[in-house]
């Protein structure tokens, strides 16, 4: 029988946490027919982007994310444009069961086991070489995103230290699933905190970069924050007020257990110490024995 530490089980749990080959090959199939679906609204291009297309996603959770890239006039109120898509992948799609959740209309294919979230985009500009389009934003708005510039900076500030931004970015969306009801936190708000985090360390341990992260955004009170990129806004951490507020009380409570998970395993109580860390991840994290 092994036995593993606190900073052991976090590496296992990015390792447990890694997309299978089978998630990503599903992911895959249903690529040219949305593409299909979306022809006749008129298409500059299909971008992939959020957490699957940025190599940070989490298995289990293995939605597709992709920006369609409209032509025509950006209408006033984006609820058309996401109607338009809608009605469009309905039309293709009958018997799949398809809903509007903003900013995307996600169709779920599979039952549900292999999601797509379709958001539609409008370019407002280039910069060099990127893109920034329009896209729904909760309560009725637009707002910006630049999906090629901010995978092009996770990319970048995962390079040094080697994998850090990504792995990082991945327990905190692991974090975020396994306390999906209390969490209600947006993953790219978590992978560009993560990166940002990781521009300014030479190493990554995952326990300790899990915990001091974790500190920062206790410490900001989940605010929202500027686009690392300059592209863009600001980045909100959540769709609603109360979301956040929830969040943050559940993240100070977690943060503090991890942190006393720590002290307890280098006082020799290796079994409190993952009883904490157990009640930290809701039951998912790895074993002590195995």
């Amino acid at each position: 029988m092994g036995e593993r530490t606190i900073a052991s089980a976090f590496d296992e749990l990015i390792r447990r946490s890694v997309p299978t080959s089978a998630e990503r090959q599903a992911a895959a199939t249903h690529r040219q027919s949305v593409e299909a679906a979306l022809d006749p609204l008129g298409v500059f291009a299909l971008w992939e982007t959020g957490s699957f297309h940025h190599g940070t996603g989490v298995r289990g959770h293995c939605d597709v994310d992709v920006v369609v890239s409209l032509r025509g006039d950006r209408p006033d109120n984006p609820d058309t444009a996401l109607s338009r898509v809608k009605a469009a992948l309905e039309a293709r799609f009958p018997y799949t069961p398809i809903r509007v959740s903003r900013p995307a209309v996600v169709v779920d294919f599979a039952g549900g086991a292999q999601p797509w979230e379709i958001i539609p985009g409008y370019i407002a500009r280039s910069v060099g070489d990127w893109l920034v389009y329009s896209i729904p934003a909760p309560g009725g708005t637009w707002m910006e995103t630049s999906p090629k510039a901010h995978l092009d900076y996770v990319n970048q500030e995962n390079a040094a230290p080697a994998g850090g931004a990504k792995s990082l970015a991945r327990l905190m969306k692991a974090y975020k699933y396994a306390n999906v009801g209390g969490f209600k936190v947006s993953s790219f708000y978590l992978e560009m905190r993560a990166a940002k985090y990781m521009a300014g360390e030479t190493t990554f341990l995952a326990y300790i970069d899990f915990a001091r992260l974790g500190d920062a955004l206790v410490g900001a009170e989940l605010a929202a924050m500027n686009d690392p990129t300059g592209m863009t806004g600001r980045i909100r951490a959540a769709s609603t007020e109360n979301y956040r507020q929830d969040a943050l009380s559940r993240l100070r409570g977690d943060v503090q257990r991890t942190h006393e998970a720590m002290a307890r395993e280098k006082a020799g109580r290796s079994a409190e110490a993952f009883a904490e860390m157990d009640t930290v991840f809701l039951g998912d994290f790895p074993a002590r024995f195995y």
